[in-house]
């Protein structure tokens, strides 16, 4: 039973970073991304500038390696969140993400593993 909640605590981790994608901007012009200016790097402007600069480095991945990428946003908005003793919002984790490239991100996500205990129950037959 232990096994099974933490496999579902896992994969809300895991989709934790998804809901960045689902925010609607409320700028009345977006910013222009950092990937017009041709650099491979995350736009923090704003939670939509965000998900367009995301969405612009995941065009070339395949599914593993978007996989891997959400997968490191959970770990760092995890982390950030337990730093500032509070759930990050989208905007924030935005800002807090604004200009990094994909190499720093991966550096985050090192620093910041998201460790899972599973506790295996022995079976009472009897």
């Amino acid at each position: 039973m232990r096994a099974v909640l933490l496999a579902s605590a896992f994969a809300a981790l895991c989709l934790g970073a998804l809901p960045v994608l689902a925010v609607p901007s409320t700028d009345a012009a977006p910013a222009p991304s950092a990937r017009t200016a041709g650099a491979e790097r995350l736009d923090g402007a704003s939670a939509e500038a965000f998900a367009d600069s995301l969405a612009a480095l995941e065009a070339g991945m395949g599914d593993a390696a978007k996989l891997a990428l959400h997968m490191k946003l959970a770990q760092v908005r995890a982390k950030l969140a337990e730093q500032r003793g509070r759930p990050l919002t989208d905007a924030e984790f935005a800002t807090a993400l604004d200009g990094r490239t994909l190499a720093e991100l991966d550096t985050l996500a090192d620093a910041a593993p998201t460790h899972i205990t599973i506790d295996i129950e022995t079976s009472d037959d009897t």
